[in-house]
């Protein structure tokens, strides 16, 4: 089957993986650059800077020695949630064309006996499924190993997915939006969060064609024959991450603030998967929308909508 891995030479966990770590130093690097610009706050500016340094390890760095309103205001984005949803879509094609045509030669002329063939094959492979974050999971929970060996600044030209895709600027326009104007809450959930949804695609065709022929010239009284097949093979992979943001109101705890700017050298392992949080549903409806307003009724055939998983 025509899975991404075959051309990519990545696994799907790893593509995964590189796309989180990536949003990971996104955030890591909107914080760095927030508290670096700040005028008259020497802490400030020196934690920005040691966030800037990526030789520093996000997990060993404390940010509790900041002032009161930049601790609150940094832990209130931690229930901010990002949802990815992956469409991986691999087709290839093989044809073979071709054309015999048999040739009866006599002195008062030529009899052409033609015989035509065609033959199309084609194998496609779809995957698709949904992984959900918040920025304070990915922030102090992720652990160093995890995102070790990935590309988060390294682009792949050839199949984007496997590299950099621009998510610092997807992160970056979520928040200038939220901030600065009126995002508006999924339409079927209006007074929940605020949510972004930014939809990637990526498609990649590789061709190849051969195209022998074969031409003979007759001689007269002997029956020859001239013609050729052309092999045709084509590869299209279509790689899709809508990505999806929702923001929240929630006003930490002192006791939450505190534990969330504090150093976490040890990953956080959980026996039992928690519960998505309000704001993970909202950017889960966010992507249902987004699915429905631009991709539905573009592909050929009947459509079947899924009323368990889009409400109206």
């Amino acid at each position: 089957m025509p899975e991404q891995e075959d051309v990519t030479g990545i696994s799907t966990p790893v593509v995964v993986q590189q796309i989180r770590c990536e949003m990971r130093d996104a955030i890591r690097g909107q914080l760095a650059g927030y508290l670096v610009k700040l005028k008259g706050d020497k802490v400030a500016n020196d934690i920005g800077w040691t966030l800037a340094d990526r030789k520093n390890k996000l997990s060993n760095i404390d940010l509790r020695g900041l002032n009161p309103e930049l601790k609150r205001l940094i832990a209130s984005f931690k229930e901010y949630a990002v949802v990815y949803d992956f469409s991986f879509n691999g087709t290839i094609t093989a044809n073979i064309d071709g054309d015999v045509t048999a040739v009866d030669t006599f002195t008062s002329g030529n009899r052409n006996w033609p015989f035509t063939a065609r033959l199309d094959r084609s194998r496609q492979n779809i995957q698709s499924f949904r992984q959900s974050d918040t920025f304070g999971g990915l922030f102090r929970e992720v652990s160093e190993e995890y995102c070790e060996n990935s590309k988060v600044h390294v682009a792949n030209y050839v199949y984007p997915i496997t590299g950099r895709i621009g998510l610092a600027e997807q992160l970056q326009d979520f928040l200038s939006l939220n901030s600065f104007a009126e995002l508006a809450a999924p339409p079927t959930n209006p007074k929940g969060p605020p949510t972004f949804v930014s939809n990637i695609t990526f498609t990649t065709t590789l061709k190849g064609t051969i195209d022998p022929t074969i031409a003979i010239t007759p001689v007269v009284g002997s029956t020859t024959t001239g013609g050729g097949y052309g092999l045709t093979s084509s590869r299209a992979d279509i790689h899709q991450v809508i990505v999806a943001f929702a923001a929240n109101d929630t006003i930490p705890t002192k006791a939450e603030i505190e534990r969330f700017l504090a150093p976490a050298p040890r990953p956080v392992f959980r026996r039992e998967r928690p519960a998505p949080t309000i704001e993970q549903r909202a950017a889960d409806e966010a992507i249902d929308n987004s699915i429905l307003r631009f991709n539905i009724g573009r592909e050929p055939g009947a459509v079947i909508l899924n009323n368990s998983l889009i409400s109206f």
